[in-house]
């Protein structure tokens, strides 16, 4: 089993990551992640914001491409990966030690906000400079409708179709209550003509 110091960081994020490429053309990202703990002081008995600790924390590939896109100054954040600890001089001689991790993960720290989740999916490979067979565009199936679209179509609410709708139907009840009295007249005039007839007459002898 090979060896190695794992650790998982709480913080957030001190500054927008900076993606670039090495010479060997690898992507990488450096994530700066604050930690600032909170302590309760004895003589008060409130809270207050501790000294804050830095890390940079270094991803590759894949995952720096998604760091880079998904995160920004002030999110808060889980960090999963290997550190390390080097001491070097800096331009005045003096002594420094850096922590530096390797993230194997990274994500939104949930406890502290909600974060959308999208699913990166590979495109089919394309057929005589255009689309896959039974594939639109922008790979979906012909016919099909993002979920996001069909859910955004659903919850839109046209307010000028419903008045529309509504003075339609005052329209339609105003023309049925004048049509039942329409009939009402009708019948009483024939019941009118009924009731005044001329009463027959006796056939002659």
């Amino acid at each position: 089993m090979s060896q190695g110091a794992y650790v998982t960081l709480v913080g957030y994020v001190a500054q927008e990551p900076n993606l670039r490429s090495t010479a060997t053309g690898k992507a990488i990202t450096e994530l700066r992640v604050g930690i600032t703990p909170r302590i309760r002081d004895k003589d008060s008995g409130e809270w207050r914001d501790g000294q804050a600790s830095y890390f940079s924390v270094t991803c590759w590939e894949r995952l720096a491409h998604h760091v880079r896109a998904s995160m920004h100054k002030g999110d808060p954040v889980l960090v999963k990966g290997r550190f390390q600890t080097r001491t070097y001089e800096d331009k005045d001689g003096n002594q420094k030690t850096e922590t530096r991790i390797t993230a194997d993960t990274v994500g939104h720290d949930l406890s502290r906000g909600i974060a959308n989740y999208m699913r990166n999916r590979p495109r089919p490979p394309a057929q005589d400079g255009g689309a896959a067979d039974g594939q639109a565009a922008d790979g979906q199936a012909p016919g099909s409708q993002n979920v996001e679209q069909r859910r955004g179509s659903d919850e839109m609410i046209d307010e000028d179709a419903i008045e529309r709708f509504g003075r339609d139907l005052d329209d339609a009840d105003i023309a049925a209550r004048a049509l039942a009295e329409d009939q009402e007249d009708e019948d009483g005039e024939d019941s009118d003509t009924a009731g005044t007839s001329a009463p027959p007459v006796a056939a002659p002898f």
